[in-house]
């Protein structure tokens, strides 16, 4: 039998706290026995601890859905803040979701469109063959043929957006980087609110499925007529997941060429679309044998204005020519004004930033398995930057294109894919940068 969704905020916050409270209770009965066990077995105790707190916490997570479950996968992506055992367990809730019964699906689809399945779709399989972030999805035929599949939003989420991210603040106090995590949970919540509304994601999807961005991944297209606020319906995707994907050993040249097309698309909408789709997580993408990408959710996209698109490879100039000057005046075009030392805070944090960033563009292709350890060191100089004083604001976008920039590289290491990133930014061998339209 299926567990039930707990909708009301008593029943939600019940799961949150039983699980805030056995996480609790594990610190201190660790904490207990700690002073009576050997060097050795105070380790083993603790990846014991680890190992079953990752498993309450998927629970709980598994059993809320919706918020909970979009924060799990955020989360999962912060791959250094967390210890490896807390990761595996999270980055389940990328594609690995207990499922609602059938009952909750057809009364769904029944509030959204006054119809039964069976009057929407020649076919429907009321068992979910995958979890999305808000909702589950199915795979379905229209009446024409076409092969679609529908993500249904779980009941109450809508609702719930404000409540659930006070639970989950609750859940992270017993995670290893509490405050870290806290702070990755804010920008959460303000995403969120946004991304309740399927009627938004089937806009965004069409918008990016009428554009053409060059040879890169591919995209599916909505079917508008069972799209609604809490129903998303489009064409259905051949693909894997990236965990199977890797398992059946994937060639280097599939690899690549999988790596390869995440970053061109991109590159491609940041400087020429103008829109970014700000959620790299592993879940939102389909790998096909010869290296081949489909992007299948489009939840989480943002604006990048021109100005900052613009300004990003005058960025990128500043710390390639190791100029402090055009650097801090770069930032200031963005409404980035520090106060205060600026030769201390170049040398000791842009600096040292800037030659981190600009690593992968010093060659023409750069090997991600080779540096395995590309995103644990741009953690590291991040840690630093987040500490800097002086700076009244940070520009919005940055938020967003930093966040997919550091999730895609997470994502190559993983791959262990050779990219060319220079040929983007930088043109030639003097080193000037390439122009806005080459993509």
């Amino acid at each position: 039998m299926k567990p039930a969704l707990p909708e009301g905020r008593l029943a939600r916050a019940g799961v949150a706290g039983k699980a805030a409270v056995k996480v609790g209770l594990g610190h201190l009965g660790h904490g207990l026995k700690r002073p009576f066990l050997s060097p050795a077995q105070r380790a083993e105790e603790r990846t014991a601890l680890d190992e079953r707190h990752a498993r309450m916490l998927f629970e709980a997570l598994a059993q809320l859905r919706g918020t909970a479950l979009k924060a799990a996968q955020m989360l999962a992506m912060e791959v250094e803040l967390l210890p490896e055992v807390y990761r595996r367990e999270l980055e389940k809730s990328c594609h690995q979701v207990p499922p609602l019964n059938r009952v909750l699906v057809r009364k769904a689809l029944q509030q959204a469109f006054g119809q039964a399945p069976e009057a929407l779709f020649a076919q429907f399989e009321s068992e979910a063959f995958a979890a999305a972030s808000l909702g589950q999805v199915h795979r379905a035929q229209l009446h024409d043929g076409r092969a679609v599949a529908v993500k249904i939003q779980y009941p109450g989420i809508h609702v719930a957006v404000d409540s659930d991210m006070t639970l989950l603040r609750q859940l992270a106090r017993g995670l290893p980087n509490a405050a870290l995590i806290q702070q990755s949970l804010e920008e959460i919540h303000a995403r969120l609110r946004e991304e309740v509304d399927y009627r938004a994601e089937a806009a965004q999807t069409a918008w990016f499925a009428e554009r053409a961005v060059g040879d890169g991944v591919a995209l599916v297209s909505p079917v508008p007529e069972l799209c609604g606020e809490r129903v998303l319906t489009t064409e259905m995707a051949d693909g894997l997941h990236l965990d199977a994907w890797l398992a059946g050993q994937p060639s280097q040249a599939a690899r690549d060429r999988a790596g390869q097309q995440l970053y061109d698309f991109f590159v491609a909408s940041t400087r020429r679309l103008h829109r970014l789709h700000a959620d790299p997580n592993p879940g939102n993408y389909l790998f096909h044998p010869d290296g081949g990408v489909t992007v299948i959710d489009f939840g989480c996209v943002r604006e990048i204005s021109p100005v900052f698109a613009e300004t990003l490879p005058q960025l990128l100039q500043a710390y390639a020519d190791d100029d402090p000057t055009a650097l801090f005046a770069t930032y200031r075009r963005l409404g980035m004004e520090h106060r205060g030392d600026h030769d201390q805070v170049y040398r000791d944090i842009l600096r040292p930033f800037g030659t981190w960033l600009l690593e992968p563009m010093q060659t023409e292709s750069y090997d991600f398995a080779t540096h395995a350890d590309y995103t644990w060191r741009g953690q590291q100089l991040m840690h630093k930057m987040s500490g800097l004083k002086g700076l009244d604001r940070l520009a919005d976008e940055f938020i967003y294109f930093d966040r997919t920039f550091y999730g895609l590289c997470k994502l190559f290491e993983r791959l262990g894919a050779r990219v060319r990133m220079r040929h983007h930014w930088f043109a030639g061998e003097s080193g000037a940068l390439a122009p806005a339209t080459v993509v």
